[in-house]
């Protein structure tokens, strides 16, 4: 498709050449030289050249988009393809600002170990770098932006307001029409200054330059992690750097996420690790993924972050349990970080409604409790959805017959009281009544 459409610009842009080979040879034929030549050269440069370019340009964009995916996936590809982080930031924000149509842009970094800021200027495939930049700690857009939703739209301030007029100001000194903040979590990063736009920014270019701010996020995270493991000689400071890593990217063993309650339990004695993330991306649908992983400390370093943001990136775009699992196998794959595929299951819940998907080679058991009985769910080879329940059990082998016998779920009890075979896990998730 993408080769047809090029095929379709280039064949306009032969037509409209032999227009213009035709006019001359016209003029040519009527005599037409001295000033009146001049005159129409001049209003075809100001006139028909600016307007050609416009409207071949609009029709490019709708005939030849660009995906998403393709920025995901190029984003992806650069941190599995552990390469200098300026080459990252290099190749994929050039990438977005060819996108949107903006000439240039600024990447500031702030370093909480140096306390100062990185400035990476791209314009037009060339960059800049300043590093130790003086910025005021005072600025008004530092005091606005406190997290990573806290977007700034020039075109959609109000000048006539005195504290919107000075964030006005701060943003065209520093040459940008829309600031994305960079946050990990809840620590701040740096931001991502957009250009001047020569068009109105839409609600997806927003959704995309958010997208991508979190994806700089953890590769700029995870490449401070993987410095210090590759410079640890010692295999005590490796453990130590790699268990370090793996927190950063895996939530607490309980908590809540969206209305729902959950609980990781995991044998005391594992040589095992389980990985388990939740993504929410939007307020109203939230993705679990699991999946044991049994390496070495620092091929997990690699694997689980590669996993975040593989499950992220699939996650927003909108992608089934079932595909995002054979896409994240594909990538790891075709990166020779595995040979072969992960035994992973991903639950989507969407409200109370749970559409649960597992590799081939994936053996975790599904229970759901609806009243007071717990019955285990047959997963079906696709996707097995399940409405309405009380509670969404998911372990690594069956289910313990005291579980419910001895406990009744009681999240406080459970703890001490249950006690699994070596190796193995429970995740309970629980709905708030």
């Amino acid at each position: 498709m993408r080769v047809f459409g090029q095929l379709i610009i280039q064949g306009i842009n032969i037509f409209f050449l032999s227009i213009l080979l035709l006019v001359g040879w016209l003029l040519h034929l009527a005599q037409i030289e001295g000033n009146l030549l001049i005159a129409f050269i001049v209003i075809c440069i100001v006139t028909v050249f600016p307007l050609y370019t416009y409207y071949i340009e609009r029709f490019y964009k709708k005939i030849i988009p660009l995906k998403y995916e393709d920025l995901y996936i190029q984003t992806v590809d650069s941190f599995l393809s552990l390469q200098s982080f300026d080459d990252i930031i290099k190749v994929i924000f050039d990438n977005v600002l060819q996108y949107i149509g903006v000439k240039s842009g600024l990447l500031i970094f702030y370093s909480h170990a140096t306390d100062d800021y990185t400035i990476y200027y791209q314009k037009q495939q060339k960059q800049k770098i300043i590093r130790k930049a003086h910025i005021d700690k005072n600025n008004i857009i530092f005091k606005v932006i406190q997290g990573g939703d806290d977007v700034l739209i020039k075109s959609q301030m109000d000048p006539s307001i005195h504290f919107q007029r000075s964030i006005m100001f701060e943003m065209e000194k520093l040459g940008g029409d829309i600031i994305i903040p960079i946050y990990y979590h809840n620590i701040f990063l740096g931001l991502m200054i957009i250009g001047e736009m020569k068009r109105r920014i839409s609600r997806r270019d927003i959704l995309m330059l958010k997208a991508l701010a979190s994806k700089i996020a953890t590769v700029t995270v995870n490449s401070f992690f993987t410095h210090e493991l590759i410079k640890s000689k010692e295999i005590e400071k490796e453990y130590e750097l790699g268990h370090k890593v793996l927190q950063q990217f895996m939530p607490a063993d309980k908590g809540t996420i969206q209305d729902t309650q959950y609980m990781m339990i995991k044998s005391k004695d594992n040589n095992v690790t389980f990985y388990f993330n939740m993504y929410n991306p939007d307020p109203l649908t939230s993705y679990i993924a699991l999946c044991p992983l049994q390496a070495h400390i620092s091929l997990l370093s690699l694997l689980i972050p590669a996993i975040s943001v593989l499950v992220q990136s699939y996650s927003r775009l909108g992608f089934l349990p079932g595909d995002i699992i054979k896409k994240i196998n594909g990538v790891l794959k075709e990166k020779e970080l595995i040979e072969e595929d992960l035994p992973m299951m991903i639950v989507k819940k969407k409200k109370k409604r749970y559409c649960i998907s597992r590799s081939v080679n994936c053996d975790m058991k599904v229970y759901v409790q609806k009243k007071t009985k717990v019955t285990r769910i047959n997963l079906q080879s696709t996707i097995t959805q399940v409405n309405n329940i009380k509670k969404l059990i998911i372990t690594s082998a069956d289910i313990p017959r005291d579980i419910e016998k001895d406990c009744g779920f009681d999240k406080h009890r459970i703890m001490d009281t249950l006690s699994l075979p070596a190796d193995n896990f429970i995740l309970l998730l629980t709905e708030k009544l």
